[in-house]
């Protein structure tokens, strides 16, 4: 993208709360994801089917720092860091890896954001963007197969006075429909909810965080990363993945 471009994606997050970026990442090594997701969802639905994390049906589920899951075409991806940093600073790091995965049975959630208030004396206060989200899909997200909906702009509203409103219907939802490739980067201060899945497919959205250096959001679930693994990652990897714990056994 040309640095125009990216600047039309920093000013529309900041305006709008997202954007989108289409056919952006490798289809291929999306579809690897998915493949190498099959195993783990089955494992921990073996485990975890009766107890939702995320709502019934809908589960969140924390992804390994390796080959296929993580490539470094989508964590270390030029486009999305520039976007990134263009809004967070220079000084990014990496909170979290993971997948929102609803199934046939799930339910509207309610509407919510991601991140607490900041300043807990201070909710109204309108404060630049400290997280981003960085979303991918494994599987086309069709109008039937949950797609995430958000209400534009809210970010840039008191929480509850938001809340209040989308609630009442004052805000609409829009429904974000993406093909495989397509990568979605939002301020996860903005509104939003998962939609219910209709169909047989799991609609797998995969989630990395990019903070300010200064954030820090506890993740007890994380996965380590291997010595081995971590030691072929370039400079700019390693100073993302900084707040990992590095397992040196492997």
């Amino acid at each position: 993208m040309t640095a125009i471009q990216i600047q039309d994606c920093i000013d529309q997050i900041l305006k709008t709360g997202y954007c989108v970026l289409r056919g952006h990442f490798p289809v291929d090594a999306v579809e690897a994801c998915r493949q190498a997701f099959i195993p783990i969802a089955d494992a921990y639905l073996t485990e975890h089917a009766d107890n939702p994390n995320r709502g019934p049906n809908r589960h969140y589920i924390p992804l390994p720092f390796h080959p296929p899951l993580y490539n470094s075409a989508f964590f270390n991806d030029d486009t999305v860091l520039a976007i990134a940093s263009g809004i967070l600073g220079e000084d990014l790091v990496l909170s979290q890896f993971a997948s929102d995965t609803p199934l046939i049975g799930s339910v509207h959630q309610d509407i919510h954001s991601d991140l607490p208030f900041l300043y807990q004396e201070q909710p109204d206060l309108i404060l630049p963007p400290h997280f981003l989200a960085v979303n991918w899909p494994f599987v086309d997200v069709t109008p039937d197969r949950g797609p995430f909906q958000i209400a534009e702009g809210t970010h840039l509203l008191p929480k509850a006075d938001a809340l209040a409103r989308a609630e009442a219907g004052d805000l609409p939802l829009k429904s974000l429909l993406m093909d495989v490739g397509d990568v979605m980067i939002r301020d996860p201060r903005c509104l939003h909810r998962g939609s219910p899945n209709l169909t047989s497919t799991p609609r797998v959205l995969a989630v990395f965080g990019l903070a300010r250096s200064w954030f820090y959001r506890h993740h007890p679930d994380r996965h380590p990363i291997a010595r081995s693994f971590w030691e072929t990652l370039s400079e700019r990897e390693q100073h993302l993945l900084q707040r990992l714990t590095i397992d040196e056994g492997h």
